[in-house]
């Protein structure tokens, strides 16, 4: 089992996850670098909280976390419309709403 595969509570993401909203503004940081940008969209299932982020350089990133017996590390990925892949970014280290 890898770091990204990791089970582990983290209760202040889900948290905040759960209360966000359509045009909120977020500061992320992943891999290092830190990265302001707006909720896009929000998928809330019961396993698994999804967002839907777009950067002000006009950049899409998903980010994704799922409950297996405890909440996996969240993964950011930025996403390429044309061509339809995902280009993995890292773990998110920080999410701030601004």
């Amino acid at each position: 089992m890898d770091a990204t595969e990791r089970c582990h509570e983290i209760p202040e993401f889900i948290g905040l996850f759960v209360g966000l909203e359509i045009e909120d503004t977020l500061r992320i940081t992943v891999a290092d670098v830190t990265i302001e940008c707006r909720v896009h969209d929000i998928d809330r299932r019961d396993r698994r909280f999804t967002l839907l982020l777009e950067t002000f350089a006009g950049d899409y990133l998903r980010v994704e976390t799922l409950w297996v017996g405890g909440w996996l590390d969240p993964q950011v990925d930025r996403l390429k419309p044309i061509a339809e892949e995902r280009q993995p970014l890292g773990q998110l280290q920080e999410i701030e709403i601004l």
